[in-house]
């Protein structure tokens, strides 16, 4: 995955939905770029288009985005 498509994760993490636009002025990128990233999110099934035209995570999307759990040790005092 390359690190623009990673920003675009990203920012779609921080505002749930974002349309090509947002995603264009965010990144400072053109519309057309911003909608070909998407499409290669989407077609690699991390990102869906809602009818409105917004894109938003699919469940591997969010997997792939989520931070990870660390086990931490349980605090016991005696």
């Amino acid at each position: 995955m390359k690190g623009i498509e990673k920003q675009v994760l990203k920012i779609i993490r921080e505002v749930e939905e974002a349309d090509k636009e947002t995603l264009s002025f965010k990144l400072g990128i053109s519309t057309k770029y911003a909608a070909q990233i998407c499409s290669i999110l989407a077609g690699d099934g991390y990102l869906e288009e809602k009818p409105n035209g917004t894109f938003r995570f699919t469940l591997k999307g969010e997997e792939l985005t989520s931070p990870a759990v660390r086990a931490r040790k349980p605090f016991i005092r005696w």
